[in-house]
């Protein structure tokens, strides 16, 4: 197992204080998610009751606008860095997709509150979806920061491992979002009072394909491979399969806990960001080698697009912030 040399190299500059990161057990460590059922998704009529950790929106918020400056927020040291390179992309691939998850539910949220299915979303809505649409964007660029070698020792492995099989397309609650983030019209986005909207739509799909291109050259994803000799439609079972995987409980979870959740996995990410950068490794090369990131053959599909939002990446979690913390101040802690 790699280890991060910033750690433990002689006289490197002391690790920061694990008492910053009040996320999971220990920093970069994981957290259940809890959420309502959603597309496949059964409600489990046998849901344990949750305590969720507590959330200070408001202080979420000005801490995620202090680290979007490129480091920790005045007076606060860093957290350390993480022990291994694995444990690192590991949390940054379970909990960049959490993070999109509480964003698909949110933005179904406010797709479902329109009046009517060709109503325009008023100003308030529209800003939401288009801040959640790039955070969404974000949240692949984040997820899919390791090297191409460490995702195909590691990561693709393992999803192997819980269904040979295994596709995104089961993510349940992407069923609320899917006419949208996939460009398919829809009566209001051609209204000139939707051009952010389609503009963060567009920017989602490159970075989707770019960051896809990457980590797969082959462009044959575990469900493509195996589809010939095993077609598996979405379904319950591999609803809950996918769940699992991503450590995603279903029970009678209101928006306003989804909101706060989000908000605690948004400052792990910033203060992740601070102490790490997006690429640790360099986005050109990695334990993969030469081309891990892509390398010359790759270029030409980091376009400029893709690095527009790979630079706006802790402004885009922050204004992300902002529009879900009305809802978490109502969040309760016990569901």
């Amino acid at each position: 197992m790699s280890t991060l040399a910033p750690s433990t190299a002689p006289g490197a500059r002391p690790a920061g204080h694990a008492a910053d990161w009040d996320f999971g057990d220990f920093p970069y460590g994981l957290e259940p998610l809890a959420m309502p059922p959603a597309g496949h998704a059964p409600a489990d009529a046998g849901h344990l009751s949750v305590t969720l950790a507590p959330c200070d929106p408001d202080g979420v918020r000005r801490e995620l606008r202090a680290l979007s400056g490129g480091g920790p927020p005045p007076g606060r040291p860093a957290v350390p860095p993480a022990p291994s390179y694995d444990q690192l992309f590991w949390f940054r691939w379970i909990t960049g997709h959490q993070v999109a998850f509480a964003l698909w539910r949110l933005m179904g949220r406010t797709l479902s509150a329109l009046p009517a299915r060709d109503a325009v979303p008023g100003p308030a809505a529209m800003a939401r979806l288009e801040s959640w649409t790039h955070a969404y964007a974000a949240m692949l660029l984040y997820s899919g920061s390791c090297p191409r070698g460490l995702y195909q020792r590691l990561i693709r492995p393992a999803m192997f491992l819980q269904h040979r099989g295994f596709s995104g397309v089961w993510a349940p609650d992407f069923a609320q979002v899917r006419s949208l983030l996939r460009g398919r019209p829809l009566p209001w986005t051609s209204d000139p009072r939707a051009a952010g909207v389609r503009a963060a739509v567009h920017a989602h799909r490159l970075v989707h394909d770019a960051v896809a291109d990457r980590l797969v050259p082959s462009g044959r994803s575990l469900l493509q491979q195996t589809v010939a000799e095993s077609p598996v439609r979405p379904s319950e079972r591999t609803a809950v399969l996918y769940d699992n995987f991503f450590m995603t409980l279903r029970g009678a979870v209101p928006d306003e806990a989804v909101a706060g959740q989000l908000l605690r996995r948004l400052r792990a990410v910033g203060l992740d960001l601070a102490v790490n950068g997006l690429y640790p490794l360099g986005r050109d090369e990695g334990p993969g080698g030469p081309g891990g990131y892509g390398g010359p053959d790759g270029a030409a599909a980091w376009d400029a697009r893709v690095a527009w939002c790979e630079r706006r990446v802790g402004t885009v979690l922050a204004a992300a912030a902002d529009h879900a913390a009305p809802l978490a101040r109502r969040a309760s802690t016990t569901l």
